[in-house]
């Protein structure tokens, strides 16, 4: 209790006796100007439970409450981040690291997430340093890309050979770029340069199509990396072939996709009962209902 009355900047029998108006006023205070303590937060939350205990229809409250899980969820990201950004130190080859530093600090609008000039500012030595990382350097590529810093993506574009199976990034970050200086053919010439059999690089350059509702350019690339894949197959070609069908109004040929998916799960994966089954079954039950 000394703690939580330090954290509120009050008296410990001024916490058992304030109304509920004082109580949001101390709360709020707390979120706006102070780093959010384990012992704050409890109160907080314990606080405002009561107060909607009492009245359920309290948007104050509801408001607060909002401000409070808000803040805690920042407060945890920035640990995330300082522990993250230790273990990039010890083991900058750990692809995984870069992916979640990427998701808790990169290219966000947000209290903890900086944006990508900081995902860039810190990362982008490393991808110097280790450009056998291709993670990191395909995450740094699109960052800088968003960013147009096109030289600067040019420049780790070229800095290594991409690994074997990995060639097709070349092309495709090339296009990027047209693309995102407003070139659309040039960056159609280049996306189409990548080889019709490589599952991932199809994928790729068919989300990229997708994004720009070249809708029947999209479907060739999906269809073209679900027959390049070896099994078990990568089923997320299929997936985005479902939905666009199913967007574009084509419920035959999204019911196929759907039914697709259910064999490839049974042949490759030997699951005919789990939850992506039944969705899959689900999403075929809704689309022939709509045929009626």
């Amino acid at each position: 209790m000394p703690a939580i009355a330090a954290s509120f900047g009050v008296r410990i029998d001024d916490l058992f006796s304030v109304d509920h108006e004082d109580e949001r006023k101390r709360i709020d205070y707390v979120l706006q100007h102070d780093r959010l303590s384990e012992q704050s937060y409890q109160y907080a939350k314990h606080t405002l439970d009561v107060c909607l205990k009492d009245d359920p229809e309290d948007a104050a409250a509801l408001k607060l409450y909002a401000k409070l899980h808000y803040k805690k969820a920042n407060d945890d990201l920035l640990e995330a981040v300082r522990t993250l950004e230790k273990a990039m130190k010890l083991a900058p080859l750990d692809a995984e690291i870069f992916s979640l530093y990427r998701m808790v600090r990169g290219g966000q609008d947000d209290v903890v997430r900086s944006g990508n000039d900081w995902f860039i500012r810190v990362c982008e030595p490393y991808a110097k340093e280790h450009p056998e990382n291709e993670v990191l350097r395909k995450l740094l590529i699109e960052a800088m890309i968003d960013m147009r810093y096109f030289e600067r993506a040019k420049e780790l574009i070229g800095a290594a050979p991409f690994a074997a199976g990995l060639e097709y990034r070349k092309a495709m970050f090339f296009g990027d770029i047209e693309a995102a200086k407003g070139n659309v053919d040039q960056a159609v010439e280049l996306w189409n340069a990548v080889p019709k059999d490589s599952n991932m690089g199809q994928y790729e350059v068919g989300e990229r199509f997708n994004r720009m509702n070249e809708y029947e350019r999209a479907i060739v690339c999906f269809q073209n990396s679900f027959q390049a894949a070896s099994v078990p197959r990568y089923l997320d070609p299929i997936f985005s072939l479902a939905f666009l069908y199913a967007k574009l109004g084509r419920k035959t040929e999204a019911v196929e996709a759907w039914e697709r998916i259910i064999h490839v799960l049974a042949s490759d994966y030997n699951d005919a009962d789990s939850d992506t089954v039944e969705w899959a079954k689900n999403e075929i039950a809704k689309l022939r209902a709509e045929f009626v």
